[in-house]
């Protein structure tokens, strides 16, 4: 009984955490496309594009994959601003 305790307790403790990171990658995602809203340069969109790419992978259920395609997209993002 006490074990079964413990493993919903962790569950309830693990949920928000999951949570959490949806949020942080969505906006991460929207913090990007806001920031290159009418930069048409290549970099800014290959960032919007692996910005879209990673929000599908966490919606289907890769968080790994949705966070390294979020932070090559940060990184295009980064050479987008300098490419106005």
């Amino acid at each position: 009984m006490r074990f079964i305790f413990i493993i919903m307790a962790l569950l309830a403790f693990a949920l928000p955490a999951q949570a959490a990171l949806f949020s942080t990658i969505d906006s991460r995602g929207d913090k990007i496309s806001a920031e290159l809203k009418g930069n048409n340069s290549y970099h800014a969109y290959l960032a919007r594009d692996l910005t879209s790419i990673a929000s599908s992978e966490y919606d289907e259920g890769d968080a790994s994959a949705a966070r390294v395609f979020i932070n090559k997209a940060e990184a295009e993002a980064a050479k987008a601003r300098g490419t106005k």
